[in-house]
């Protein structure tokens, strides 16, 4: 398998935003996840097989991703049944692969009140 840039990952993540199981491609073994919706770590096989066990993730809109010095960061937006939410996704590298992902999720919301 050969070692992917920041921005091949960066744009394979964007992939696997509606593919979960893409993310085994562009995860080291031992990456781990964090989600802000629990706070807590897990693995990659957790974070995807959650996903699995709820249906799927929703669809994702004006997905883009910001290139760093120690890996990417991915900014997207959904619209769910309670809420319209935008997300965050902090993505580490090392070797070609994604160590670790930290996902910040904000509902959108009038903060005039």
């Amino acid at each position: 398998m050969s070692t992917k840039t920041n921005e091949e990952l960066a744009k394979g993540w964007i992939r696997a935003l509606s593919d979960v199981d893409l993310f085994y491609t562009l995860c080291a073994d031992d990456c781990k996840v964090w989600h802000s919706a629990d706070d807590k770590w897990m693995s990659v096989k957790e974070a995807v097989d959650a996903v699995h066990e709820r249906g799927g993730l929703p669809e994702f809109e004006n997905s883009r991703y910001t290139l760093t010095e120690k890996g990417f960061f991915v900014q997207t937006s959904a619209t769910l049944p309670a809420a319209r939410v935008h997300l965050i996704q902090l993505v580490t590298v090392k070797d070609g692969k994604a160590v670790s992902a930290e996902e910040y999720i904000g509902p959108e919301m009038d903060i005039a009140v």
